[in-house]
C-alpha cells in the first residue's frame, strides 16, 4: 500500500508513514471498530505459520458516536479484550469506519508514476475537494483487456476524520502501526487461506469473498495474490431485519435468533421455517444476480477466465438458505471462510466457538496478518 499525500496534507504525513511491523517484536492486532462491537484479533508465528493468539469481539457499553468521543471508554474495553484473551503490545493495524471512508477503482493512462496518475486523475473529478482528503491506493492486478491502462484501488476519508481516529486510538493507549483499507485486508486473509489449504493449485486460486456485513456487503475478487476487484452490495443483516419486521413484524431479536441458532426452528420443516424461506428468497435472489454479474464481468476483463472459488464469510453466511442457493446455483466450489477454523492453535484459549461467524472478525483477521509472510 501506498500513502498518497500532497502538500496540503502534509500534517498527517508522520502519523501516517510506519506501515510495517517489524518481525523481531510481536505482531500487530488487528482492530476493527464495527457498527455495534469492538473486534480483535493477534496472530503469532508457530513454526512459520500464522495462528490466532488471542481473539475477541466484544459489543461496546454505549454507542459507537459516543464511544469515539471519549477515549477512556474504550480504553476499558480494551482492557476487558486483555483479560479475556493472552493479547500482547498495544500496537494495533485497524481501518477507519466504513462510513467515514470512500473506496473506488480508478482507471488511469499508464505512462508516468502510478501517484501522478491517480493524483491528477482524481482533481480532475474532485475539483477542489481532494485538498481536504487523505488518499490511498493500492494498484490493482493489471488488466488483460485494456492494454496501455492500469486500475486502482483508491480509499479517501476526509483529513480531519483520519486525524480524529488517530487520536482516539492513541489517546486510548494503543500505539498505530497503520491504517490500513478493507479490500485490502480482506484480499490478504483469502490469500493466505489459499496457501494454506490449496496445495492442488500451482499457483493460488482465483478467489471471489463475499464478506456479509451490517449494513453492506462486499465482493471482493482476489486474482492469485493481487486484488483485482471490490464492489459493495445492498444485501445486508439490516436490510434482512429491515425486511423480516416490515413483512412479517418479526422484532430483530426474534430474527436473529431464528437466523443463526442452529438448533432453532429454521432448521425443520415447519411453518417458521418455510416463512422465513420466502420471504427472503427474492432478496437471495438479487444478491445471486449481483454476483453473477461481477463474474461476467470479470471475464470480460481476463479473456474469458472465472475464479476457482467462493468464499463467504459474516453470520448471514450461516443462514442455510444462503449457503444452499449459491451451492446449488454456482458451478464453482463454495466454501465457508472461518478464520478461527483457518488459523486455530492449540495455544489460543478460544472460549467461543462461534467467534469465526461474527461480523468483522474476517476483516480483523485480515488486519492481524499485515506484514504475516505467506506461505509458499
Amino acid at each position: 500500500m501506498k500513502i498518497v499525500f500532497d502538500k496540503l496534507l502534509k500534517p498527517a504525513r508522520d502519523r501516517l508513514t510506519n506501515m510495517l511491523p517489524g518481525f523481531g517484536r510481536d505482531l500487530s492486532i488487528g482492530m476493527d471498530m464495527g457498527p455495534d462491537r469492538l473486534n480483535l484479533v493477534q496472530m503469532e508465528l508457530v513454526a512459520g505459520r500464522p495462528a490466532i493468539r488471542a481473539i475477541a469481539s466484544l459489543p461496546y457499553p454505549c454507542p459507537r458516536e459516543e464511544l469515539e468521543l471519549h477515549p477512556q471508554k474504550l480504553k476499558s474495553l480494551l482492557k476487558q479484550a486483555y483479560a479475556m484473551q493472552p493479547f500482547k503490545g498495544r500496537r494495533v493495524v485497524s481501518c477507519l469506519p466504513a462510513s467515514q471512508i470512500k473506496i473506488i477503482t480508478l482507471t488511469y493512462k499508464e505512462g508516468q508514476p502510478d501517484a501522478v496518475a491517480i493524483v491528477a486523475e482524481l482533481r480532475e473529478r474532485l475539483q477542489g475537494e481532494l485538498d481536504n482528503l487523505v488518499v490511498d491506493f493500492m494498484i490493482l492486478r493489471e488488466q488483460e483487456a485494456n492494454p496501455g491502462h492500469r486500475d486502482a484501488l483508491v480509499a479517501m476519508a476526509p483529513r480531519n476524520k483520519v486525524l480524529a481516529y488517530l487520536d482516539l486510538l492513541t489517546g486510548a493507549g494503543l500505539e498505530v502501526e497503520a491504517l490500513d483499507v478493507g479490500p485490502a485486508a480482506l484480499a490478504r486473509l483469502v490469500s493466505q487461506e489459499g496457501a494454506l489449504h490449496t496445495p492442488e493449485f500451482p499457483l493460488q486460486p482465483n478467489a471471489l469473498l463475499i464478506n456479509f456485513g451490517a449494513d453492506s456487503s462486499h465482493l471482493t475478487v482476489i486474482w492469485g495474490r493481487r486484488l483485482m476487484l471490490d464492489r459493495a452490495v445492498e444485501f445486508c443483516e439490516n436490510k434482512v431485519f429491515s425486511r423480516l419486521k416490515q413483512l412479517l413484524d418479526m422484532p430483530q431479536d426474534l430474527a436473529v435468533r431464528l437466523l443463526y441458532e442452529k438448533k432453532s426452528a429454521l432448521n425443520g420443516p415447519d411453518g417458521a421455517s418455510r416463512m422465513l424461506g420466502e420471504v427472503l428468497r427474492p432478496e437471495i435472489a438479487m444478491l445471486l444476480q449481483e454476483v453473477n454479474k461481477t463474474l461476467v464481468y470479470m471475464a470480460s476483463r481476463t479473456h474469458g477466465k472465472s475464479v476457482d472459488v467462493i468464499y463467504l464469510a459474516g453470520r448471514l453466511a450461516l443462514y442455510p438458505d444462503v449457503l444452499n442457493a449459491f451451492r446449488d446455483q454456482m458451478k464453482i466450489p463454495v466454501r465457508m471462510l472461518n478464520p478461527v477454523e483457518l488459523f486455530a492453535s492449540e495455544r489460543s484459549r478460544l472460549n467461543d466457538k462461534g467467534l469465526g461467524e461474527i461480523t468483522g472478525i474476517a476483516l480483523s483477521a485480515g488486519l492481524a496478518l499485515r506484514g504475516v509472510p505467506e506461505n509458499e
